[in-house]
């Protein structure tokens, strides 16, 4: 378990080091395999706080500020290089050898993930039954004709194990597509199909599962506090597990649904809990933290989850598990299906089709690192899996200074048939670093604002 903001930080910086010293990996294994020379090897920027020099003339660096890393490979455009080393030269490789290194980076975050999300699933990831409670009248999920009680076994075709597969898969199934087949099961096995029209579709894109009437459905549980977040709101207002609450908001509540639609109908307000705790009665008083949904919406959350027992964990959750050939299928679908995904959130965010207020910076990736590790250690690699994709993505985009921004270049010497001038190059590279500063900014900015207002 992990405490506090220096658990979110050291959580953070071991999952981007091991995440740049893969890409770097990438680099510098296929800049060897095509014969060019790599001068150093760093992980990190800045002052080097740890260095050694290998027999093949590498130096290996650990550096100051780990929020990044680089290959220095030998190049004439960088240096005098000596005759007797000119072959292992990086410009002196062919175009398609150049590719190569340059590609692999990003190449080896997926392959990260495949094997994190392999190892996941033949490990097996413990979820929630995609079982559905009764809709809100009105809503996408109400208008389908969804009842409470029936689990969903497959969206546009692809299966659907875990709710955690139906909030995943839902944003790039339903994204500009003309109609959406959504497969549910009831208790007696029987399916059924429900199409979804594309003028219902519209708004789901933005809205979510949640904001689309699809909602999970749980057991009847009572309303016992099972487990409390280290540095919740609960927690730090002294609530502790096996407290049965009484009464939330002046409301008595007999169910934990009851405690949870009250909480979340309280974002930012004073609210009084009346809790029976060995048999003695106590009042605390909590502000939920606001949490925004992608529709905008902000509901209230104080970080407890409730008592639940063995048979009802039997009942309400299932281990997502393959064998091991199934789970190496089973991970390059995931990482595949979420790739295209994090493409097409970055299409949508360029041409304003999604906001950019979507746009995390290093703090919201702080906070899911603490967050995941604090859950265990499957989580913490599931993120690790996603945040890989993320990385992988984002080298790609055709930016200078970015590994996609020297493929942009290759791409324009093998049309000219000739590499771009050192002038040209030197403008671009301006451009793309304040491009990327820019959006490291606006990011920060970002993530800043979500901090302060939630």
């Amino acid at each position: 378990m992990l405490n506090g903001g220096v658990g979110t930080l050291g959580a953070f910086l071991l999952a981007l080091s091991c995440l740049i010293f893969i890409h770097e990996l990438g680099h510098f294994a296929v800049a060897r395999w095509v014969g060019v020379k790599v001068l150093r090897f760093s992980i990190g920027f800045g002052r080097p706080i740890w260095r050694r020099q290998a027999k093949n003339g590498t130096e290996w660096v650990v550096a100051l500020i780990p929020l990044g890393g680089y290959v220095r490979m030998l190049d004439e455009r960088e240096g005098p290089v000596s005759p007797r080393e000119i072959h292992q030269a990086f410009n002196q490789k062919s175009l398609a050898q150049r590719s190569a290194v340059v590609v692999a980076g990003p190449l080896a975050n997926f392959l990260l993930a495949w094997l994190l999300f392999s190892l996941l699933y033949a490990l097996g990831i413990p979820g929630q039954r995609p079982c559905l409670d009764a809709p809100e009248p009105g809503t996408l999920a109400w208008k389908a004709g969804i009842r409470a009680g029936e689990c969903v076994s497959s969206l546009e075709g692809g299966a659907i194990r875990t709710w955690q597969d139906f909030e995943l898969e839902w944003p790039g199934a339903v994204r500009g597509r003309g109609t959406v087949t959504l497969v549910t099961r009831n208790d007696q096995g029987q399916e059924e199909v429900h199409p979804l029209a594309t003028a219902q579709v519209t708004s789901a894109t933005e809205e979510g599962v949640e904001g689309s009437g699809f909602h999970l459905w749980t057991p009847p549980l009572p309303p016992v506090v099972g487990q409390v977040i280290p540095d919740s709101v609960a927690d730090k207002a002294g609530l502790k597990p096996l407290d049965r609450l009484l009464r939330v908001a002046g409301q008595p509540v007999e169910t934990w649904v009851q405690v949870v639609r009250i909480v979340e109908n309280h974002p930012q307000a004073v609210v009084e809990i009346e809790l029976q705790r060995a048999g003695q009665t106590r009042r605390v008083q909590v502000i939920p933290r606001a949490v925004e949904l992608p529709n905008g919406h902000q509901i209230g959350r104080i970080g407890i989850s409730p008592q639940v027992t063995e048979a009802m964990r039997r009942q309400w959750t299932v281990l997502d598990k393959d064998s091991p050939l199934r789970a190496l299928w089973h991970g390059a679908v995931k990482t595949g299906s979420l790739t295209l995904l994090t493409l097409n959130s970055f299409g949508q965010m360029i041409t304003g089709q999604a906001s950019l207020d979507n746009l995390g910076g290093p703090v919201r990736i702080a906070s899911l690192a603490g967050d995941s590790a604090r859950l265990g250690l499957l989580p913490y690699l599931q993120f690790m899996a996603l945040i890989s994709i993320s990385l992988g993505v984002l080298n790609l985009l055709p930016i200078p200074l970015l590994d996609g921004g020297h493929l942009l270049y290759h791409a324009v010497e093998w049309v000219r048939g000739r590499p771009l001038s050192a002038e040209i190059m030197s403008l671009t590279q301006r451009f793309g670093f304040f491009l990327l500063a820019g959006l490291m900014v606006f990011s920060f900015l970002n993530d800043l604002r979500h901090f302060f207002n939630h």
